[in-house]
């Protein structure tokens, strides 16, 4: 008899641990990255952080986690509007203190270089859409927070789920197939396209949901078929673990947009796995960790179902 995934698992569950993984590792390694680009000198430990993060990348663990949690939180919602209320409520809020205290320290640090161009930015990071003022174009990196780009990306997969999950959870294993190909199809084309074209076209393309679609999609597929899915993975994650490990050191991989497609496949279901793993019983911070939540953009804090 299969073991069913129940709502209480939602409760029970390492994903903040993942999570928190996560956005270390993306945040040291955007450090590092960045940093390396104002010395002549390389910095094995700088060159180590960023390996780290390529090693598992964040991003794609954060996307993943949030496809499976997020339909979640849909299907749980008592309405399409309730749902939305969620997602703006447990984005918005956050993201305007990060916009204020950004500002400040702009205010503080370079008040020389700010102009009109600073209203226009404001109007944009506080919905979330990634833009840098024209005025601190040359300043330091040229991005006041390129980081952004996560967030406006997981809108746009919040409003595409929230129209097209009634029709994802009728789709039986074959249509299921057919859409996941086709994903990891477009992610691949959306690589190969943004190294042809390059300019305005690259930039559409990474400002888009399309080319990330697949590692979200593989969250949504395994949220539907749950009690099918999860008990597979909770047998196949150490070794999924291990031959992706050994694949990464041996430096194979495939095309992809942003992550090879071997890792836009590989990590996701691990994250995933690897989530429905570490339970409570599993290791002892989590009931500190669920007093201290974590807003992303790429992923939801179980309390927030």
């Amino acid at each position: 008899m299969v073991q069913k995934f129940q709502d209480k698992d939602f409760y029970n569950n390492g994903f903040d641990l993942i999570r928190y993984w996560a956005a270390i590792s993306v945040m040291l390694g955007h450090f590092a990255w960045r940093a390396q680009a104002f010395t002549n000198t390389p910095i094995k430990a700088m060159d180590t952080m960023v390996s780290i993060m390529h090693f598992f990348p964040g991003v794609v663990l954060l996307f993943a986690i949030s496809g499976f949690l997020v339909t979640a939180s849909l299907e749980r919602s008592k309405s399409k509007k309730e749902y939305m209320l969620k997602r703006v409520v447990r984005l918005y809020p956050e993201l305007w203190v990060c916009t204020i205290v950004n500002l400040i320290m702009l205010c503080i640090v370079v008040p020389n270089l700010l102009d009109k161009s600073i209203i226009v930015w404001l109007g944009t990071q506080v919905f979330g859409v990634a833009n840098t003022p024209s005025c601190l174009s040359n300043f330091a990196t040229g991005s006041v927070n390129g980081s952004l780009w996560t967030i406006f990306t997981e809108i746009q997969l919040y409003i595409v789920i929230c129209f097209f999950n009634g029709f994802l959870k009728k789709m039986n294993n074959v249509q299921w197939g057919i859409a996941l190909t086709v994903s990891v199809a477009v992610n691949v084309g959306c690589d190969y396209a943004a190294k042809y074209f390059g300019g305005a076209i690259a930039k559409m393309i990474e400002r888009a949901f399309v080319p990330y679609f697949i590692w979200f999609l593989l969250g949504c597929f395994i949220y539907h078929k749950r009690d099918v899915l999860i008990p597979v993975l909770k047998k196949l994650t150490l070794p999924l673990l291990a031959v992706y490990t050994v694949l990464r050191l041996l430096n194979w991989n495939l095309p992809g947009y942003y992550a090879g497609i071997m890792v836009g496949i590989l990590a996701p279901l691990i994250a995933i796995g690897g989530g429905v793993l570490l339970t409570c019983d599993s290791y002892q911070m989590r009931p500190h960790l669920r007093n201290f939540p974590l807003s992303l953009g790429c992923a939801e804090c179980n309390c927030a179902l």
